[in-house]
């Protein structure tokens, strides 16, 4: 049964969302609907088309998806073919905005799509290495780790997120047999350190959070991480603080960047493991 949360509960204040710099208003609303997804089914079967959710998520154009499904077919167009059906299990829950492509059977969210080039431009950079523990620090509602999971048998996958959202993870990947008892959905007032990473993931996230909690999830989690896949959001936000966190993870890591859209994609394996 999922966790019930007050929607009094929901921050307001900038110091009560852990270092997370979005608008007051955005914020605000979109925490609302993921506690009205967690504490109301109707409201949960219908949460990916709820205006104020897709201020965050959900909000792919169609034509994004179709750039997104091109760079897919380019990275290997086999893969596409053999693990579409797999990957569109993500759009069967929340009632997501859902479109044709050439090529695919049946409609599809952009938004899976781009999950699907999170993934793929993951596996080329592991290149075949095993992956036991994934750590994402934002998750969102859990969609990449859904699409993920059917091209990567990780044994634990961690994501990290506020409270409201982090009960909305736990109630998605709760339909979910196949993961759900591989997934923990951790709140970022209790998250801590976590040793030996395989792969840590934060699409926006971590780069839409103040400087002190980027140093944070570094040092206790991206450090002892042996690939880390990041996309930084370079709009919308006042102070991104992206050459600090360059020249930190220049430390220990090699990276290769790129872009999606406006923002920066980085893809960087720890020195040790890429010698």
């Amino acid at each position: 049964m999922s966790e019930t949360i007050d929607v009094s509960a929901t921050a307001v204040d900038e110091d009560d969302r852990s270092g997370w710099q979005a608008e007051d208003q955005i914020a605000v609303e979109y925490l609302a609907a993921c506690v009205e997804a967690v504490n109301n089914d109707d409201a949960f079967a219908n949460f990916k088309s709820n205006p104020k959710y897709k201020t965050i998520l959900e909000h792919v154009l169609k034509d994004q998806g179709q750039c997104y499904l091109n760079i897919c077919r380019e990275m290997n167009e086999e893969a596409v073919d053999v693990n579409i059906e797999a990957f569109k299990e993500n759009d069967k829950i929340g009632n997501p905005e859902t479109h044709i492509y050439p090529g695919i059977e049946g409609p599809v969210s952009p938004t899976t799509l781009r999950y699907m080039k999170n993934t793929f431009e993951m596996a080329l950079m592991m290149d075949g290495a095993e992956v036991s523990k994934v750590v994402e620090v934002g998750g969102g509602y859990g969609g990449l780790c859904r699409v993920l999971s059917k091209v990567c048998e990780f044994d634990e996958y961690i994501m990290i997120d506020l409270p409201e959202v982090s009960a909305l993870q736990r109630k998605y990947i709760d339909q979910f047999p196949d993961i759900k008892d591989k997934v923990k959905c951790v709140s970022t007032n209790d998250f801590g350190q976590i040793e030996d990473v395989d792969l840590f993931i934060s699409n926006y996230a971590l780069s839409e959070c103040d400087l002190k909690s980027q140093m944070a999830y570094y040092d206790m989690i991206v450090t002892n991480s042996k690939y880390v896949y990041l996309i930084y959001n370079l709009v919308n936000f006042n102070d991104f603080h992206y050459n600090d966190f360059i020249d930190k993870i220049k430390e220990d890591f090699t990276f290769d960047t790129g872009r999606d859209y406006e923002n920066t994609v980085i893809l960087a394996t720890r020195k040790d493991e890429s010698n």
